[in-house]
């Protein structure tokens, strides 16, 4: 059996770990690294989680599979401080060392996914442009290469990106449509100084802004202050077409205006889009899996958009495979 896995995210990947033993699997990934929403930047000598900022491990599956990089240090407990504005008054305040385990992955969000990646056959920079069904399922990549004879193609893409590339025969494919994705700006600022700021996370509302975050006070970080900023999907999506730098310079202000501080010894800062970070819509189903055409699509948006959900997906979507008798 041979499997094509579009995305090494880390559903991509957990499906990889899962299905390496029942053939052959291959993971095509477009970017130039493996992590998808769990990527980490590196500016030196800055760090920053762009995408996900932390996860929870609520169900056994999950708990079980994070249980061996725990053991190893590469998942760590992070402690914050954590806050709650609404506009610029703080309005809630928690200790996370009281309330249930939020992990990180160490030294950045995108080590959990190296891992993954590490006994599996991922080829980056490959972004699969197209596919084709003869006497098996054929990859096309924006290159024209053709990767040939798999007997399932398995995305874990956001939907919007699923449905352009997966046949309209897919008999998930006109609902699959109709699940929207919302967009989010991150902001990622590097100091000279550190900030006194008296927490570590902080979530937001009513505001353009929807998580600030002090990204060196995570575990395994290194000590050059940095804050991760995200906006919210309100904003992104009236403004993810705008000017960049005009992005950037207005969201830079308004965190400086919620927190109250002087911005004076910024010495880094930059901007990434996420076109596609967050549900628009609810969605019903962890997988959709097409047993005839042998086409499954999964990944976190099947299940709220969380880390735990991205593992989910593809932990159903392997137990659904293998009910097949392949």
């Amino acid at each position: 059996m041979k499997v094509a896995i579009i995305g090494a995210g880390l559903s991509g990947l957990a499906l990889g770990h899962f299905l390496n033993g029942y053939g052959k699997v291959m993971i095509f990934e477009k970017a130039r690294g493996v992590g998808g929403r769990m990527s980490t930047r590196q500016v030196a000598p800055y760090f920053f989680d762009h995408g996900a900022q932390y996860f929870t491990a609520r169900t056994a599956p999950f708990q079980n599979f994070i249980q061996p990089l725990i053991k190893q240090g590469i998942i760590q407990r992070w402690n914050a401080r954590w806050v709650k504005f609404s506009r610029d008054q703080i309005i809630d305040r928690k200790d996370w060392i009281n309330e249930e385990p939020r992990y990180v992955g160490v030294p950045g969000m995108n080590k959990i996914c190296k891992y993954l990646a590490e006994n599996l056959n991922v080829r980056i920079n490959t972004k699969i442009s197209s596919i084709q069904h003869k006497n098996g399922w054929t990859l096309f990549d924006e290159n024209g290469q053709s990767y040939n004879d798999f007997d399932w193609v398995i995305a874990t893409i956001p939907s919007p990106q699923a449905t352009e590339l997966l046949p309209k025969n897919l008999i998930h494919h006109k609902l699959i449509k109709t699940i929207k994705m919302n967009a989010c700006f991150s902001l990622m600022l590097g100091f000279k100084k550190r900030l006194l700021l008296d927490f570590d996370a902080a979530h937001v509302i009513n505001s353009d802004l929807s998580w600030i975050a002090v990204n060196s006070h995570k575990p395994g970080r290194s000590n050059n202050y940095t804050l991760m900023v995200h906006s919210s999907e309100e904003y992104a999506e009236a403004h993810i077409n705008e000017d960049r730098e005009r992005v950037m310079n207005y969201l830079i202000k308004e965190t400086s205006r919620i927190l109250d501080i002087d911005f004076g010894n910024l010495s880094y800062k930059t901007i990434h889009a996420w076109r596609y970070a967050n549900n628009a819509t609810r969605v019903k189903h962890s997988v959709f899996l097409d047993q005839n055409l042998r086409l499954a699509v999964c990944g976190d948006w099947c299940l709220g958009g969380r880390v735990e959900g991205s593992f989910t997906s593809a932990y159903n979507l392997v137990n659904q495979i293998k009910r097949t008798n392949l």
